[in-house]
């Protein structure tokens, strides 16, 4: 009888342990249901509009900086047609004024080279009269030491000038 007898306190032991088990699995489950789902449902909620708005501000960031880095692309390519139009409108004026320095040395060159000649033919047109003339003493001495007597200065000056034609000067 013993063993019938703890059956029975058993089973008069688990029916108000049911009751309260119930009691708290309502209590549990209504506390859970009011504080605790709707503040971790919160905080999940925030969390994944926090994240969404973080997608969508770094989203937004990357089209920017998309479109900055074309601005400067841009602005770059600009800046490079620029300097090279730039560098090609300096080395034709460049070119220009040293076309025209270079046309300025060249008249001066031309009219230095035209008086340079100038003089070089007054100079020579003066050594060939002086070589004449001196042409023309050695002779009328010569004739005269050859023929002892003297020469008649016009014939010998006339012949000395036909030599001197003659020989191109």
């Amino acid at each position: 009888m013993a063993g019938v007898g703890s059956a029975a306190v058993a089973e008069h032991d688990l029916v108000p342990q049911l009751v309260w088990l119930v009691i708290i699995f309502a209590v549990l489950y209504v506390l859970l249901s009011t504080v605790a789902i709707p503040r971790i449902s919160a905080t999940l909620q925030a969390r994944d509009a926090k994240i969404t708005g973080d997608l969508g501000a770094a989203e937004k960031a990357n089209e920017d900086t998309r479109a900055l880095v074309e601005a400067y692309q841009k602005r770059l390519a600009d800046a490079r047609e620029n300097a090279r139009r730039l560098t090609r409108e300096r080395e034709e004026a460049d070119s220009a004024a040293a076309a025209a320095r270079l046309a300025q040395l060249g008249e001066r060159i031309g009219g230095q080279i035209a008086e340079a000649e100038k003089r070089i033919a007054a100079q020579r047109t003066s050594v060939l009269s002086g070589l004449e003339q001196m042409a023309s003493e050695v002779a009328q001495s010569v004739y005269a030491k050859l023929a002892g007597q003297p020469a008649d200065a016009g014939a010998l000056n006339a012949k000395v000038a036909d030599a001197m034609k003659r020989s191109g000067r």
